[in-house]
């Protein structure tokens, strides 16, 4: 019993921020708003995105599989226009060495590096942030790894 009520007292702070199964981008915008990141929120045709700096670099935060309850998933992306670009084999050792994320060469052969998150389970609002804060650091060690200026 007692190794029960320690373990409540511990999971109460989690357990009261509630979890979100699905977010809409006014939700998400307010959410951004919390913590002190340089976001611009962007509509074209009826689609919401969210220019993100993250270590000074531009991502862009995309609302996925939205319906009436919301967008259930959420997709970090960002994108590397490089004259010198990294090859196939560069790219596909970052997918093998590192967890978390994914890199692949676009239609140009520019780098990108993306990362998702699956809200249908049940994702606090903590969890979002970390997600957003663990793509930082990704994204960090990428720009360096592809040799980014």
């Amino acid at each position: 019993m007692r190794i029960l009520v320690i373990l409540l007292m511990l999971l109460g702070p989690t357990l009261a921020q509630g979890v979100r199964t699905a977010l809409n981008p006014d939700e998400l915008d307010a959410l951004l708003r919390s913590v002190p990141y340089r976001y611009e929120r962007v509509e074209k045709g009826g689609q919401v995105a969210f220019l993100v700096r993250l270590s000074g670099l531009k991502s862009l935060l995309l609302p996925m599989n939205c319906e009436e309850k919301g967008c259930t998933s959420l997709m970090l992306t960002a994108s590397f226009g490089m004259k010198e670009k990294p090859s196939l084999e560069r790219i596909n050792a970052w997918n093998r060495e590192r967890r978390f994320s994914r890199a692949y060469l676009d239609e140009e052969g520019d780098p990108v590096l993306e990362a998702d998150l699956d809200l249908e389970g049940g994702v606090a609002d903590r969890a979002i942030l970390a997600f957003i804060d663990l793509f930082e650091e990704n994204l960090r060690a990428f720009a360096s790894w592809i040799g980014w200026e």
